[in-house]
């Protein structure tokens, strides 16, 4: 009441009742405003708190199945009690009393081998596996069994049939490549990826220069000990002295994919002996552009056997008048003379060059010794006159074709998968590429051929 009193005299000390009440009335109020403001405000918090809170619910284990201690102890003398008598142990066993009312669904299997193109990204151990065959994993020997992994010149591949296509090109032994040391180099990296792949992946070497080479041409070799020494031995002869580079081979893609009209590092051979065997990966390593010739198109080929028509038409009597003066010309004469031969000393044997010879070069294969040889006459035929007036009328050649693209390696690829992996239900290769010192052309050739296919591609400028 004091307090109040002091407000009240504080507010107005002279002032009369009403003045006094009215002052009261407004302490009272605001005094109850500020009462009911902090109610509000402290129990929304204490509102949100409870709603937020996280219920705890505790579940009960289910009870855990115990013996009475006396069922225990009678159930251990009765089985003592069994081992004293001589009568035998009784087994208990699932016997059913009518097999022949059981009825099992018909379980449909194609006996076939089963094969896929499932690459699982894990990395692969030795081992078994993770299931063995048809029914308990992925391909033709299981989830882990058939799937190899590789490390191949640095790029990490994955695969059930692997094909590794090697250039043995002269150019891979050229000097700037480190020469025939150097590509021994390659060919025991090569070996290092072939004893990577594991036993049950099927697996091929292929070889390709101006020809191509295919280890096993009939199918491809699952992994063993015994194949993956085959398949080194394969490759080391290739690009040693004697053997530079490779042209014929055993393998001549004929009626596989687009067809070509020759050249060199014959990459189109090397893809379409990997995917006539059903390869799903393909781990190639070339140092240069493939120079692949186009051959006429149907279409091209009917163009220009059309401008051929149109051009004798045209030319007819030029070719008559070529021919009359032909018939006119007197005939050619022949005439005899002698000439000396003057003599030539003895000429040792040349062995073949050991060095490497470069790309598009002859290989020197030496020259046999020659005997001492004495001077003397002898007579040679020449034949003088004939022919003369205008010369003969030329045809026009066929249109300049060039070599392969892209585009071409492409339907190349699109005809053999046609052909040969729809009709298996595969999906198309991956395709890693190796640009071992290639120029730019060809580095960037095979890093778009391997993009186009899903795979990878790295430049190696040297190994070591």
């Amino acid at each position: 009441m004091s307090f109040i009193k002091a407000v009240k005299n504080w507010v107005n000390p002279n002032g009369n009742a009403s003045s006094r009440k009215q002052v009261l009335r407004l302490v009272l109020v605001g005094s109850l405003a500020l009462h009911a403001l902090a109610a509000v405000i402290f129990g929304g918090i204490r509102l949100v708190t409870a709603m937020m809170q996280e219920e705890t619910v505790f579940v009960a284990q289910p009870p855990v199945r115990t013996y009475e201690p006396r069922q225990v102890e009678l159930k251990v003398k009765v089985q003592n009690k069994q081992r004293s008598s001589s009568r035998p142990q009784v087994v208990p066993r699932l016997v059913a009393a009518r097999p022949a009312n059981i009825s099992l669904p018909d379980i449909k299997v194609d006996p076939k081998l089963v094969t896929t193109t499932f690459q699982p990204k894990f990395k692969a151990v030795s081992g078994t596996g993770l299931g063995v065959g048809l029914g308990t994993g992925y391909g033709t020997s299981g989830f882990g069994q058939g799937v190899a992994q590789v490390n191949f010149f640095g790029i990490q591949a994955a695969g059930e049939r692997i094909a590794v296509c090697v250039d043995v090109s002269v150019s891979m032994v050229e000097e700037e490549r480190g020469g025939p040391p150097g590509f021994l180099q390659v060919k025991k990296r090569v070996g290092e990826v072939i004893d990577a792949i594991k036993d049950g992946t099927q697996f091929n070497l292929i070889v390709f220069a101006d020809g191509c080479s295919i280890l096993e041409p009939a199918k491809m070799l699952f992994s063993t000990p015994e194949t993956r020494t085959k398949a080194k031995q394969f490759l080391a002869p290739f690009n040693t002295e004697g053997q530079w580079g490779h042209d014929g081979g055993n393998f001549s893609g004929a009626n596989k994919g687009l067809q070509a009209g020759g050249g060199t590092t014959r990459l189109d051979l090397a893809i379409a002996a990997a995917m006539s065997q059903g390869a799903d990966t393909l781990l190639i390593i070339s140092d240069g552009l493939p120079e692949v010739r186009k051959v006429l198109t149907e279409q091209q080929r009917e163009a220009y056997n059309r401008t051929l028509a149109d051009w004798q038409t045209q030319n007819a009597g030029a070719m008559q008048a070529f021919e009359r003066t032909q018939a006119a010309a007197p005939p050619p004469q022949v005439r005899t003379r002698r000439v000396w031969v003057p003599p030539q000393a003895a000429q040792p044997a040349r062995p073949p060059s050991k060095a490497a010879p470069r790309e598009g070069q002859a290989i020197d294969r030496g020259s046999p010794g020659s005997p001492a040889r004495d001077g003397y006459w002898t007579e040679v035929t020449e034949t003088i006159g004939g022919g003369g007036g205008p010369p003969r009328p030329t045809p026009p050649a066929p249109p300049p074709l060039g070599n392969w693209t892209l585009a071409d390696f492409v339907q190349h690829i699109s005809l053999i998968y046609k052909d040969v992996y729809v009709a298996k239900s595969l999906k198309l290769p991956r395709i890693h590429c190796i640009g071992y010192q290639i120029d730019k052309d060809g580095g960037d050739f095979l890093k778009r051929l391997s993009e186009q296919y899903k795979g990878q591609f790295r430049l190696v400028r040297k190994l070591r």
